[in-house]
């Protein structure tokens, strides 16, 4: 008889489990902590600029652009540049990128946290991952294509 109480109270503890596990990824899902990343994909020109946008609604930044970091990186690993609160920091940077990234300061109140890449080199051409992490979350990868084109016309 005890045997029987004891497994139908761990088959009970089991069931409840299940069911807090289930609500939470749930919710995560619905909250959009689990979204997929927004997908772009970026022509650019070679010895030109590129535009790449990473963004959260402005009404998610409410004075409280501290608590942001956005990373930009390539194959999650190489660092492009970072913003942490509201000062961009390049420090680890990918030497392929030094001095050639912009940021917009002025936006990022806004919840724009795009940035500029020049002088465009074929080698560029790639995906580039932008994460912002904070009270809102966001994800967007975008594929730089370079058009040889407007190299063969820079020739003649």
């Amino acid at each position: 008889m005890y045997s029987f109480f004891t497994n139908r109270a761990q088959f009970f503890i089991k069931g409840v489990w299940w069911y807090i596990i289930n609500i939470s990824v749930f919710l995560l899902c619905i909250t959009g902590s689990f979204s997929a990343p927004v997908r772009v994909t970026v022509k650019g020109f070679i010895g030109e600029s590129a535009v790449f946008s990473c963004s959260i609604p402005e009404s998610e930044i409410q004075d409280n652009i501290e608590k942001f970091s956005v990373h930009f990186r390539v194959n999650e690993k190489k660092i492009v540049c970072d913003i942490v609160g509201s000062n961009r920091t390049c420090k680890d940077q990918a030497a392929e990128y030094k001095d050639r990234v912009e940021t917009f300061p002025e936006d990022q109140k806004k919840g724009n946290f795009t940035f500029k890449l020049n002088a465009l080199q074929k080698s560029d051409a790639r995906k580039y991952q932008c994460h912002i992490t904070g009270p809102f979350q966001n994800h967007t990868i975008t594929e730089l294509l370079i058009d040889q084109e407007e190299e063969a016309n820079m020739e003649d």
